[in-house]
């Protein structure tokens, strides 16, 4: 190096190339040094003996597995470190630092320049010392990567291995040798980590389909560029029976399982069930060799097809896949299973009835009280702090159907607490920013303005950052910079409605909580914040219109948008613009209906009867609530209720006739008139319950809290 700096300039060439190989030569040192201050020593050896590679394969193999020893044992014999090497690893750092090759940043991170990386990979002479060089990094990250999804305690220091984990795999990628195994494992693991911990679901994606890359390398050769290859497992496969094979085959499961999740955490609902039901397929052949530890595993994946049916709204068919998983579950046998399995075994159980209480709170009408006692038989049993988190959370909403408000809020107190327990103060988490939702949304439903502002606006600005990946692209944006530094990850505009439609992500998540925001805005007589949110949202949902799995559901977000912004606009006596929107809407609702075919949807009538079905169960709700409230808190409410009663006669007037909406008018009238009548709550009461008939009637369940009048 110091020769190559003092060369004449009729040199250079030479120069650059003695200080490449060079370099390339000081670095391979250092690197085989940084592996051998982590490989386990044997018991009792001294400081400077030689490691017998043999050994720390050995090691190696009783931590993560028996099924990768002989994977370690080949990259072991190719690792043979002197007794000097430990502290010529520091002279050799302090030589790299000294020319500027490698710069250290907080007294750990070690990095270089990226094209001075690829002209140091570019310089290794043969593949054996490429293998060589890989099998170091390889062995050594596993050895530091101690990610435990379980344990929290381990998250810090899997997050600073996470990019070393990360190039490890992609390097490994490109070429079939004994390192596949633990390459794949580190992927795998990667994207766990990046989905659970730091919620980027858009490099958990990617760190997963890599995964299944290397494990099917020859299918990925075949397979098109940006195809993912869900191949099942092989009847014909020669080592099927053997335990490398099913280890083999369970990874390329646990892969396609966690990558399902991620799917579904990102609204891809068809790329989701793809992904968990070729998962299951593998698990369930697996599980005919009568391995207890494969039929939890296919009980795991059935208990995720449940929560993504209850996400797309199936709840027949969440019910089914989660009744499943909790038979299996519950038939593991807890006597004969170690204190650490049946606190598992308890864990996954408490799992399963959460989401199996969120099937009934969904029914309709909702089963208040199942839901509950299912939710209250999860509690009692041992699990994470997440999932008791999670569990407060759904109880809050029984709570809030039950309208035990109070209830709700210390419910939701100690869900928050939980979570800032788990991922720390001032976390950026989904399961954060969904109790945030409900706290604001609770707020909001007390008259409490502010705080519903305020939470919502922390929810937004979370689920932002979250779902950043769906954001579209810029025009133009800054490169990395060349040390490897990346861009803003600031997640976005810090304004709430604003910046743009690269601000906030097509993710419906989003759109919903923007939505939020401008009916408390609205309800504030804050009316350019309230449209800003609104044309936000509507901007989100037309994008989502064209790439959504659920149609319905992002159309009737947008109706919904449009009556909000039209009320805007009425309120500003912008009489152009109202009539612009209604006329929008109209088109909207014609549009929907000739996409459904025209017809009727269901016994009950045509779309625009359902709809005005289910404005009318909302509407009916209010003013019955309304109606039972302390008479001292009414006129708080009554201009909010003016307000949706407005609402509700817009949908009237575009629903079509019919006996549903002739009774519709009449409960109109006679609840807008009682507003201004000393019995203003016996003819509000009376109004509602020739509503409910008429519902009925209609094929439609409605049940009410009997309370004291």
């Amino acid at each position: 190096l110091r020769e190559s700096r003092s060369g004449a300039a009729s040199r250079r060439n030479t120069a650059l190339t003695t200080t490449t190989a060079a370099a390339a030569a000081l670095l391979s040192l250092g690197v085989v040094g940084f592996a051998a201050r982590f490989i386990p020593r044997v018991e009792g050896a001294p400081r400077k003996a030689a490691i017998d590679p043999a050994a720390a394969a050995a090691a190696s193999s009783s931590r993560h597995g028996g099924a990768h020893h002989h994977h370690h044992h080949q990259a072991a014999e190719l690792i043979n470190f002197s007794a000097d090497e430990y502290e010529q690893t520091d002279e050799v750092w302090t030589i790299l630092k000294s020319y500027s090759i490698l710069v250290v940043r907080g007294g750990q991170a070690g990095c270089m320049h990226r094209l001075l990386s690829e002209a140091l990979r570019a310089s290794q002479r043969s593949d054996s010392e490429s293998f060589r060089n890989l099998a170091v990094c390889t062995h050594a990250v596993r050895q530091l990567w101690d990610f435990k999804p379980d344990d929290a305690s381990t998250w810090a220091e899997s997050e600073r291995m996470l990019e070393h984990a990360k190039a490890v795999s992609s390097h490994a990628a490109a070429r079939r040798h004994s390192l596949r195994e633990d390459a794949a494992a580190l992927s795998r693991e990667a994207g766990v980590f990046s989905a659970m911990v730091l919620n980027r679901f858009e490099e958990a994606r990617y760190s997963l389909e890599l995964s299944l890359r290397i494990l099917d390398a020859d299918d990925a050769r075949k397979s098109k560029p940006g195809r993912l290859s869900l191949r099942l497992l092989d009847d014909d496969c020669g080592r099927r029976g053997s335990a490398q094979g099913r280890a083999h085959e369970e990874s390329r499961a646990e892969a396609l399982h966690e990558l399902g999740r991620v799917f579904r955490y990102q609204g891809k609902f068809d790329c989701s069930e793809e992904a968990l039901k070729s998962a299951f397929v593998i698990r369930s052949r697996l599980a005919r060799w009568n391995d207890s530890a494969a039929r939890k595993r296919v009980a795991d994946t059935l208990h995720e097809l449940g929560v993504l049916e209850v996400k797309k709204h199936k709840l027949d068919e969440a019910a089914e896949y989660l009744q499943r998983a909790l038979d299996l579950r519950r038939g593991v046998d807890l006597a004969s299973a170690s204190a650490a399995s049946a606190g598992e075994v308890e864990a996954s159980c408490a799992a399963t009835l959460h989401q199996l209480a969120a099937v009934h709170l969904s029914k309709k009408p909702p089963q208040l009280d199942r839901a509950e006692s299912l939710l209250r038989e999860a509690l009692s049993l041992r699990m994470q702090i997440g999932q008791r988190a999670a569990t407060l959370k759904q109880l809050a909403r029984v709570s809030i159907r039950q309208g035990l408000l109070d209830k709700a809020e210390s419910y939701l107190s100690r869900a928050l607490e939980l979570y800032v327990e788990l991922y720390g103060e001032g976390s950026i988490h989904i399961n954060v920013a969904a109790v945030k939702f409900q706290l604001g949304a609770l707020a909001f439903q007390r008259g409490r303005l502010e705080a519903a502002w305020i939470n919502f606006s922390e929810c937004l600005r979370i689920r932002r950052r979250v779902y950043a990946y769906a954001r579209q692209a810029p025009q133009s944006s800054p490169g990395a910079g060349p040390w490897g530094g990346g861009g803003d990850r600031s997640g976005g505009s810090n304004r709430v409605g604003g910046g743009g439609d690269d601000a906030n992500p097509a993710h419906f998540d989003v759109s919903s909580v923007l939505h939020e925001l401008g009916c408390v805005a609205f309800a504030q007589r804050r009316l350019s914040p309230a449209v800003d949110t609104l044309e936000a949202e509507r901007s989100i949902l037309e994008r989502l219109q064209e790439t959504t799995s659920q149609p319905q559901r992002i159309a009737q977000a947008r109706l919904t948008n449009l009556t909000w912004l039209r009320k805007c606009a009425k309120e500003r006596g912008d009489d152009d613009a109202a009539k612009s929107l209604l006329i929008e809407r109209s088109e909207l609702k014609r549009t929907l209906k000739k996409q459904a075919g025209g017809g009727p949807c269901s016994a009950t009538g045509s779309p625009e009867s359902l709809s005005l079905q289910r404005k009318a169960i909302r509407t009916r709700s209010m003013v019955r609530t309304f109606a039972l409230s302390d008479p001292r808190r009414q006129s708080l409410g009554k201009d909010f209720l003016a307000e949706s009663l407005d609402s509700f006669r817009e949908e009237v007037d575009g629903s079509s006739p019919g006996r549903m909406r002739e009774a519709a008018e009449r409960f109109h009238t006679i609840v807008s008139d009682a507003l201004h009548e000393k019995n203003m709550r016996s003819l509000m009461l009376n109004a509602c319950d020739y509503l409910r008939d008429v519902l009925r009637d209609h094929g439609v369940q409605v049940q009410d809290a009997t309370r004291n009048r």
